[in-house]
């Protein structure tokens, strides 16, 4: 059976500690990886280091990894189960397209100088929140024994019954 040859993008999110060890020694890891499933390669590059939009397991920062690929629907499920127990990749996405746009053709497979890649280190914050304290303004009202607080309900309420009289004398004269 021939199986049918499509364009996928994809997107590759990479740990930062292992891109700090060699952003190239990660990224020959993951064509490594395409090609051996039966994946073309047409670009491979990078798209840039940034924060993520939600903490994945302790991870709030991540180089994202731009590929141009050609291969099978097959193919492609072999390679994200592999990616997934093995490599520097922690999260990947694939998308068929209907072609390579012109304009990431001529990026091809990038190879950098692995010092120009600066990757800022993770900020660990502690995994408690600190507790509330209401203001002293409230606070101070709070602290007012029931009782007070009643005889005030009271007053309030005979208050508004008296100015409800004085309205209806008001209005009938």
């Amino acid at each position: 059976m021939t199986e049918h040859k499509h364009i996928y993008q994809a997107m590759f999110l990479l740990d930062n500690e292992e891109v700090r060890k060699g952003f190239n020694a990660a990224k020959d890891w993951i064509q490594t990886t395409l090609e051996k499933h039966g994946l073309e390669v047409k670009v491979l590059r990078l798209w840039g280091e940034r924060q993520l939009a939600y903490t994945i397991g302790k991870r709030k920062r991540a180089t994202y990894l731009l590929g141009w690929l050609e291969g099978s629907g097959d193919s492609v499920n072999e390679v994200k189960r592999e990616l997934y127990l093995l490599g520097p990749a922690f999260r990947c996405m694939f998308l068929q397209e209907d072609a390579i746009p012109e304009e990431e053709l001529v990026f091809g497979i990038e190879k950098m100088d692995d010092s120009a890649l600066v990757i800022p280190e993770e900020v660990i914050e502690p995994d408690f929140e600190e507790p509330y304290e209401e203001p002293e303004e409230e606070q101070a009202a709070d602290d007012k024994p029931k009782e007070e607080k009643k005889a005030e309900g009271a007053d309030s309420d005979k208050n508004e019954a008296s100015a409800e009289k004085t309205e209806e004398v008001k209005t009938d004269g």
